[in-house]
């Protein structure tokens, strides 16, 4: 070692600082250099740390430790133009020890001053940090060698979310990830499988949704015209409706009074058929009277004649008796012409009872015949009456259902604007459920699923055909009733 002892002379007697190195030289390499890098001396901890006998090392390089292309390097010569300089040089160093075995030493390089400040020699104290220098190293290697796999992983990753985010639901990732990056890879590509089964179903619905919203709405479209159609059909029928209510309230109110008037006719001609019935018995007891007075004009016509006869007599006898009787014959006379004319009389008078008789006969005959008429037409009357009553009663029902049913359409009609309304929103929804759904086509055709999409199922033709019209077809009935 030589630093505080020299062979074959005396030991001098150390001072507290050459105490203290010496305490330190026990745990730690030293090593001394002359200022061109000549070794002078070095202790044993240094050469058993690389490899060499001290004997090995005195009066050589300092290069004898450093990788060749160093030593040629600039960087090795300013290193020791520093030292040459007086600054000293502390840090983590890579040597090389007997055999070309790799040393990591921790060390500082020291200049040695002379009484001036001017260098004489360096003195080099170091820590050998191999094994944890090449674990760093190892362990760097690791890192680096993971950060190539993770840039590899991630540069992999990044093209696969390219391509996902440009719509390519085909494609995998086929490199092979090492350690725990393969669960990356499989659970990437196990998520495209299933992102490609859901974008399969969407692709498959979408399109047939679209179509479908298309329909609704132009089904949505041709439903609001037909409701507008039927709300204005509607409130015609009910405009119409109260027409005919009003017409029917009229004839309801006309037929009552034909009903009133014709139980008057009943009533009056039952009247006059009671007149008549009298009228009949009265020419009746005329017929019997005027028979009576042909009974009597005969006895009268019967008198007369016998009364002529006596005056034939008479005549007869006064011309008997001569002179005596001229005045009784012109009395016999006179009584002949007067029972001559009352004959004549009787006989006009009979004449003209047989032609009053003939006539009395026509006239009961007539009578009796306008009571059978009065008795008919009270009859018909009386059928009239009824039948007039049971259209009033009927117009009243009528009236009553027409107002129930005038009813009935105007809470139709309110129904059907608040149906107008809705299908106006129904029709609003759906045109927005058709652009939502095109925005869906449109998106998921972006995507390559690696296979044909499925095709949208074609619109069934008719299938919003309008059902029948029950208001028009009541309207139709109307107006051919009409």
């Amino acid at each position: 070692m030589g630093l505080f002892t020299s062979k074959g002379k005396s030991q001098a007697v150390p001072n507290e600082a050459e105490l203290r190195f010496s305490a330190l030289l026990r745990s730690q390499a030293f090593i001394e250099f002359a200022l061109d890098g000549t070794i002078l001396d070095a202790n044993d901890n240094f050469c058993r740390a690389m490899g060499y006998a001290l004997e090995e090392v005195v009066g050589r390089r300092h290069a004898m430790f450093v990788d060749p292309a160093e030593a040629a390097g600039e960087d090795y010569k300013a290193f020791w133009r520093k030292l040459n300089a007086g600054e000293f040089v502390a840090t983590k160093f890579r040597r090389f020890g007997k055999g070309g075995r790799e040393v990591w030493i921790q060390a500082s390089y020291n200049p040695v001053l002379d009484g001036q400040g001017r260098p004489v020699k360096v003195m080099k104290i170091a820590a050998e940090i191999t094994e944890a220098e090449q674990a760093a190293l190892r362990n760097e290697a690791a890192r680096q060698d993971a950060e190539r796999q993770q840039a590899a992983v991630v540069a992999t990753l990044g093209e696969a979310l390219r391509r996902l985010s440009d719509g390519d639901l085909s494609q995998r990732i086929e490199a092979e990830f090492a350690g725990a990056n393969a669960s990356i890879k499989s659970d990437f590509n196990v998520a495209l499988d299933a992102l490609q089964a859901a974008f399969r179903q969407v692709s498959r619905a979408a399109e047939p949704m679209a179509t479908g919203a298309e329909e609704i709405a132009r089904a949505a479209n041709d439903l609001s015209r037909r409701t507008e159609q039927q709300a204005a059909a509607l409130e015609e029928t009910a405009a119409a409706l109260d027409q005919i209510t009003a017409t029917v309230a009229n004839s309801t109110q006309g037929a009552r009074q034909a009903a009133s008037v014709a139980a008057g006719a009943r009533q009056d001609a039952q009247r006059s058929g009671e007149v008549v019935g009298r009228a009949v018995e009265a020419m009746t007891a005329i017929e019997q009277s005027s028979h009576k007075i042909t009974d009597i004009i005969g006895v009268i016509d019967e008198i007369a004649f016998q009364t002529n006869l006596l005056a034939l007599n008479a005549g007869v006898e006064a011309a008997r008796a001569g002179e005596a009787g001229k005045g009784f014959a012109v009395v016999a006379q006179e009584v002949r012409a007067l029972a001559q004319r009352s004959a004549e009389a009787a006989k006009e008078i009979k004449h003209l009872i047989s032609s009053s008789r003939e006539q009395v006969e026509q006239g009961v005959a007539l009578v009796g015949a306008t009571g059978e008429a009065l008795n008919g037409l009270v009859t018909r009357a009386s059928e009239i009456d009824q039948l007039i009553a049971d259209i009033a009663r009927s117009s009243e029902e009528q009236a009553t259902s027409l107002g129930q049913v005038n009813s009935a359409v105007n809470e139709m009609d309110k129904v059907t604007q608040q149906n107008a309304a809705m299908v106006e929103q129904t029709s609003a929804a759906a045109l927005q459920l058709r652009e939502y759904s095109g925005d869906l086509v449109q998106a998921v055709s972006n995507f390559h699923l690696g296979d044909e999409r499925a095709r949208p199922a074609l619109a069934t033709p008719g299938r919003q055909t309008p059902a029948q019209n029950a208001v028009h077809q009541a309207q139709a009935r109307l107006r051919s009733a009409g």
